[in-house]
Formats: structure tokens, C-alpha cells, sequence
């Protein structure tokens, strides 16, 4: 018989509890659609095309735009920054109901509300350890924006380079086959040797063959700079402007100080540093107690006692924090996780003094080339070969003192623009570890006898055997940014 009587009280309990628990769901908590996760097709890669002809700083802007290593360190550090107020705030209330299924009793019902306060400053340390965690985000966002603008540089100006070679190799090509001809005609009217004609033969072919492979080493770069570019590696890319060559002479000490103060890098371990002093102060804080703070209704029986009044009861709790091993450990951890980053930072920064020694060396190395090539070397090795072609016309020169004269004007072409692309990336290197663009001086002179053509994807074969002189203008040359 009791279990039956008991039967009508529990589904009561239930209705109750029902009623109750969705009443204060409507009226405390209102309804909220949860937001759908946006569905991405299947590429996400940019069709923006770049203007033609296309100068580096064309490149630089769209890579910013669209590189996705960009926009996620964008999003990471968008989404630490949010997590700042989710930290300092309280955590939720709790509600309690309980009825009573004895109805004997004074109470019938009992409602209950408890928040639970963090021990006073526990709760602005753990915003300043996501601030300052957001903060460092920040600054790696700033890393891989530079690093970005360095591989694009670098990429930039190798595929210059690279133009630059099938450009001189299709111009020594041409002269080639001008030496053939002669060779050739040198051969019929029997001033030459057969042998004469045959290494002409040689040459071209092995000439070809590495136009062929230069022209063929096109596609890797396009694709590197598509990649970066957030484009299909497939995609064309438009002409590339002239580039203008500028002395930079940088200040070695300034450079270092700001490798050593503005490096985004070591900005971000510093706010590492940072949040782990924080963290060191909240592991203290451990030790000091949290504490909650209720209020509950009870609802009187009246049909047990006559004018029953409700009855509010306030309560404290807080927790205990007796076990001093446990936080005394948790201490240690913080303070060995500060010891690791003050560590980490001092190994970084030699990282990036090295760094920057090594590409300061490669500058400097790149120009000494440049001044070599441009003063002495090219315009040498161009009138050697004037002066050996016109010897050999006369029977004066063989053919192979000819050749080896046109084959260094080749290497010596190849070299200068093989600086200058080196000059350029350690430039872009310097001002990804120094974080800060590096100002240019005035115009240095180019190599005399160098001529520099806009860059095309395919530009046209030289008709003729005519090379510059060694009185041309120099060449145009590069500003970094």
C-alpha cells in the first residue's frame, strides 16, 4: 500500500519539477538559434588578377589580401582577443529546486540560488593571462606578415633573375648563330676549317638546351608565387616592371638594436614571458579561497501547520585549501615555465643576431659582385669579345679564343644579375628580422653595357647579332620596396 501512495506523489514531483524547470528556462534564459557554420566550397583561391606590367609592391598587396597562413593568424589572433571577457566573468549561477515527497513536513518545497566569487584578483589575472596571450598572437600575426613580405620578395626577384638570364642567354644565343654564319661563310671561301663550324654547332646546342632549361624553370617559381598569391599554381603572371637598383648602405648597430627590440618575434615570447609571470601569481593565489553566496526559498506545508510562513535562508560556502603540496607543485610548474621562456628567448635572439650577421654578409657580398661586374668585368668582357671577333676576321684569333671570349660576357651577364637578385633578397631578409623597412640612398650606377627590358612571360628572340655597347647607359636598377 505505501509503495502505491507513493506512486501519485512521484508524478506529481514530476509535473512540478516540469513546470517549474521550463517556466524559469523561458523566462531567465531566452531562446537562442544557434549560428550555422558557414559552408566553404571546395577552393577558396583568389582570381584577382595583377595590373601589366607588375611591379613587387603589386605582389606584396595581393599576397597580404589573400595569403590564407595571413588571414588564419588574423583569425587566431581574433579569437584569443575574445576569449579576454570569458575569463574575467563570473562563472554561471547555480538553481537548485527540491520538493518534498514526505508531505508530513514543515516544508513542502524548497527553491535555491548560489553564486560561486573567485577569491578577490584571481579573476584580472586570468584576463591578463588571455590578453597578454592575445597580445602575442598579435605580434606572430606581424611575424607572418613579414615573413610573407620576404617570401614574396624573394620569389619576386628570383623570377627577375631568372627573366633577366633567358633574356641575356637569348641575345649570346643570337650572337652565336652570327659566329656560326661567319664560320660558316669563313669556311667556303677556305679561310676556316670545318672545325670552326662544328664547335659553332656545339655551342648552339648546348645554348639551347639551356635556354630551354631556364625557360622550362619558369613554372616552380610561378607556382611559389601563386601559392603565395592564394592562386591556382597553373595561373599566368603579367610582365614584370623595370627595377631600380639603390644603394643601401644600413647602420649595423641601428640594425641591431632593432633585430634585438622590434623583431615581432621576440615581441611575442616577451608576452609569453609575461603571461607566465601572470600565471606564476595566479598559482599563488591558489592558496587563498574561493567562496559562494546562496539565497533559498522554502515554501511552508500549510496544510500541517496553520499560518505557516515561508522561510529565506542565506548561505556561505567557500573551499578549503589544505592541500599545500598540490599548490606548492603548481608554483614550481609556473616558476620553471618562466625559467623555460627566459631560456627560449636568449636562444632566439642568437638565432636572430646570427641571422642577421649572415645576411649583412650576403649584402655586402652581393655588392661588392655588383660594383665588380658593373665596373670592371662586363665591360671588359664585352670589349674582349669586340676585340676578338675582330681579330678572328682577320685571321688573327682562332675560333675558340672567339667563343671562350663570348661565353664569359655570358657568365659575366648571368653574375650581375645573379647579385642583384641576392642584394635584393638579403634586403628582404633584413627587414623580415629587423621588422622595419629599410631606408635607400640615392641611385647607384649599373654595370655599363647591360641593358634591362621590361620582363615578359615570353619575350620575343633576337633577329639580330647586336649587342650593347660598352658606352650604353647603365642599367636600371631595384628599389627593394
Amino acid at each position: 500500500m505505501k509503495a502505491a501512495s507513493c506512486i501519485p506523489r512521484l508524478l506529481n514531483f514530476g509535473r512540478r519539477f516540469m513546470f517549474i524547470f521550463f517556466g524559469l528556462s523561458i523566462c531567465l534564459f531566452p531562446a537562442v538559434c544557434p549560428a550555422q557554420m558557414a559552408v566553404y566550397p571546395g577552393s577558396l583561391q583568389s582570381t584577382e588578377a595583377l595590373p601589366s606590367p607588375a611591379q613587387v609592391d603589386d605582389f606584396l598587396q595581393l599576397a597580404e589580401r589573400n595569403n590564407p597562413g595571413l588571414k588564419a593568424a588574423f583569425h587566431r589572433w581574433q579569437s584569443a582577443a575574445l576569449k579576454v571577457p570569458q575569463a574575467t566573468s563570473l562563472e554561471d549561477p547555480r538553481l537548485s529546486y527540491m520538493e518534498y515527497l514526505d508531505k508530513t513536513m514543515e516544508t513542502e518545497r524548497e527553491i535555491g540560488l548560489m553564486q560561486m566569487f573567485p577569491y578577490p584578483g584571481k579573476r584580472r589575472l586570468k584576463g591578463t593571462i588571455e590578453s597578454t596571450e592575445a597580445e602575442a598572437l598579435h605580434k606572430e600575426m606581424e611575424k607572418a606578415r613579414l615573413e610573407l613580405r620576404s617570401q614574396v620578395k624573394d620569389a619576386f626577384y628570383e623570377l627577375y633573375y631568372l627573366e633577366q638570364t633567358i633574356r641575356t642567354t637569348r641575345e649570346n644565343l643570337d650572337l652565336m648563330r652570327h659566329f656560326e654564319s661567319v664560320a660558316t661563310a669563313r669556311f667556303g671561301v677556305g679561310r676556316g676549317g670545318n672545325r670552326d663550324v662544328v664547335k659553332a654547332q656545339v655551342e648552339l646546342g648546348k645554348m639551347e638546351n639551356e635556354l630551354r632549361s631556364l625557360e622550362d624553370s619558369r613554372k616552380p617559381i610561378h607556382a611559389r608565387l601563386n601559392a603565395l598569391l592564394n592562386r591556382p599554381p597553373e595561373s599566368s603572371l603579367p610582365p614584370l616592371t623595370e627595377i631600380t637598383l639603390e644603394t643601401i648602405e644600413p647602420n649595423i648597430d641601428d640594425l641591431r638594436r632593432q633585430a634585438s627590440f622590434s623583431n615581432p618575434e621576440l615581441q611575442a615570447l616577451d608576452m609569453r614571458i609575461q603571461k607566465s609571470q601572470t600565471m606564476l601569481s595566479l598559482a599563488h593565489q591558489a592558496k587563498y579561497p574561493d567562496f559562494s553566496i546562496g539565497l533559498n526559498w522554502m515554501d511552508a506545508n500549510e496544510r500541517m501547520m496553520e499560518n505557516a510562513r515561508d522561510e529565506w535562508i542565506a548561505s556561505f560556502e567557500m573551499n578549503l585549501p589544505v592541500y599545500r603540496k598540490r599548490i606548492e607543485a603548481g608554483v614550481r610548474e609556473a616558476e620553471s615555465g618562466v625559467r623555460e621562456l627566459l631560456s627560449m628567448r636568449q636562444e632566439l635572439h642568437n638565432r636572430i643576431s646570427a641571422d642577421l650577421e649572415d645576411q649583412l654578409y650576403k649584402y655586402r657580398n652581393a655588392q661588392r659582385q655588383l660594383r665588380l661586374l658593373s665596373d670592371v668585368l662586363v665591360p671588359k668582357a664585352r670589349q674582349a669579345l669586340e676585340v676578338t671577333e675582330s681579330a678572328y676576321r682577320t685571321d688573327q684569333a682562332s675560333f675558340l679564343e672567339l667563343i671562350d671570349s663570348e661565353r664569359e660576357l655570358l657568365v659575366f651577364q648571368e653574375s650581375y644579375y645573379r647579385s642583384v637578385a641576392d642584394s635584393l633578397q638579403a634586403l628582404a631578409r633584413i627587414e623580415s628580422l629587423t621588422g622595419r623597412p629599410i631606408a635607400a640612398l640615392p641611385r647607384a650606377a649599373g654595370p655599363a653595357g647591360l641593358q634591362e627590358a621590361p620582363l615578359e612571360e615570353e619575350p620575343a628572340t633576337n633577329t639580330a647579332p647586336v649587342s650593347p655597347s660598352p658606352e650604353e647607359p647603365p642599367a636600371p636598377s631595384h628599389n627593394p620596396e
